[in-house]
């Protein structure tokens, strides 16, 4: 994931989980142990009220007498059940709302101890039980021991807990999505720097604008300004690269027009070894001045529609070729546009067009297409320049990239063209292919890369 932006949603998003998760679990633990103390509270307050108001009956049996105050203690069903046992002994008297209750608490705590837990009858309710053990003086004999219980349904203590928690889990969704919808418009708001330096940087490298604005917050004025250093620099160097060349160039030209002088001699051997040498020369620098400009790529370069200057090569070369009649066939895919000066794409579909031209016995096509990969904010070039002519063998295809290499000397040039190519190929970070066409001859393929 490279937004930073989703990032930090999801980092807020999982650290809110986690926060609310914990402080659910403690809420959710404190509150239960509150509940249980306070239901204990209760029960031991009705099993006080169960001792004060018992009292031994005819047969000697302890019990409270009749009827009960307590309207739930004679509703079966209720919830609330009371109980007297002896310790170690038989059941002595249970309310009427115990009827039917099929559970039983048989804590034996000792005279003054308390004792609490929870059970579940068959059916699954779920009980509080509160236990006190007493030391109770009988009308004769010795004191009895006594546990007096109480016994409460936790029922509605669940039914409770499960809708607190549900309000819980409803806030705290609720919360977090309008913390997050906040942050995500302030993070549209923080960002907004960003996707403007980036926008320029793309009208940068589109040939749009030569430089970065101004007015950055201060966490980005030190990019800004290092970028427009750097975009500087490098337009200052491309235009004294350029000069030193021309300089160079126009230094030549004085020796030339004294060599060109002397050509006027009369006709000899030396004068014909002279002109072919004054020509070369010519030709050499003449290319070298196109390539002083064309032979690297430069930062701000727009993208340049290739079928039109593809079609206009095609042309230029069928006039070249015309005494052959070549078919030559443009095959571009349709608003295709690569950010390329015209000079180095004329330059590397110029060398090996021309060299299709030569070796074909009929047709030479060009092609062209865009390449994606997904790591590409745009796409890149796909070219390929084929011919039906006899090919180059296989161990011959790699001595064709040496500079002044040339397979048949029968064919007018000087060797340098496709190295030209290669050289301007790389210089752009793409790479150039050989093999075997459909149609049997060469098939050049240049890959260029996106960005």
């Amino acid at each position: 994931m490279k937004s930073l932006g989703s990032r930090l949603l999801i980092t807020l998003g999982i650290l809110l989980v986690l926060g609310f998760g914990l402080t659910l679990a403690a809420l959710d633990f404190s509150f239960r142990a509150r509940a249980e103390r306070a239901r204990d509270e209760v029960l031991d307050a009705h099993v006080v009220a169960l001792i004060a108001a018992a009292e031994f009956d005819r047969s000697g049996r302890l019990a409270p007498p009749d009827p009960i105050a307590e309207p739930r203690l004679a509703t079966p069903g209720s919830g609330l059940v009371l109980q007297i046992h002896l310790r170690r002994g038989a059941e002595t008297w249970r309310s009427p709302s115990g009827l039917g209750l099929t559970v039983r608490f048989d804590d034996e705590p000792r005279p003054g101890e308390r004792r609490s837990h929870a059970v579940a009858a068959a059916d699954g309710t779920r009980f509080r039980v509160y236990s006190l053990g007493v030391a109770w003086d009988a009308p004769r004999g010795r004191p009895r021991e006594y546990v007096f219980t109480a016994v409460e349904s936790l029922e509605p203590y669940y039914r409770e807990l499960a809708r607190l928690r549900a309000e819980l889990l409803a806030g705290f969704a609720a919360f977090t999505a309008v913390l997050l919808a906040a942050v995500l418009v302030s993070l549209r708001f923080l960002l907004r720097p960003l996707r403007r330096i980036e926008a320029e940087i793309a009208a940068v490298e589109a040939g749009q604008r030569d430089r970065l604005g101004s007015g950055w917050p201060r966490e980005l004025e030190g990019v800004a300004h290092n970028l427009n250093a750097l975009l500087g620099t490098e337009q200052a160097r491309l235009a004294r690269y350029r000069n030193v060349v021309g300089d160079l160039a126009h230094s030549l030209k004085t020796p030339l027009s004294v060599m060109h002088g002397a050509l006027a001699a009369p006709a000899g051997p030396e004068r014909e070894v002279l002109a072919a040498q004054v020509a070369r020369i010519e030709d050499i620098v003449r290319h070298q001045l196109q390539r002083a400009v064309t032979a690297a790529p430069a930062v701000g370069i727009a993208a340049l529609p290739v079928e039109p200057a593809l079609r206009e090569l095609a042309a230029a070369l069928a006039k070249v070729h015309a005494a052959r009649a070549l078919a030559i066939d443009v095959e571009v895919e349709p608003g295709l546009a690569y950010p390329i000066d015209r000079a180095d794409l004329l330059e590397v579909a110029g060398n090996l067009a021309d060299n299709a031209c030569k070796w074909a016995r009929g047709h030479v096509r060009i092609a062209a297409r865009a390449r994606l990969d997904a790591q590409w904010r745009r796409p890149g070039l796909l070219l390929e320049v084929s011919d039906d002519g006899p090919g180059i063998p296989d161990e011959a295809l790699a001595r064709v990239r040496t500079r002044g290499v040339r397979l048949d000397e029968r064919v007018p040039g000087h060797g340098l063209g496709l190295a030209m190519v290669d050289e301007v190929v790389r210089a752009h970070g793409g790479e150039l292919g050989r093999g075997r066409a459909a149609a049997g001859g060469l098939a050049a393929t240049v890959r260029l890369p996106g960005a």
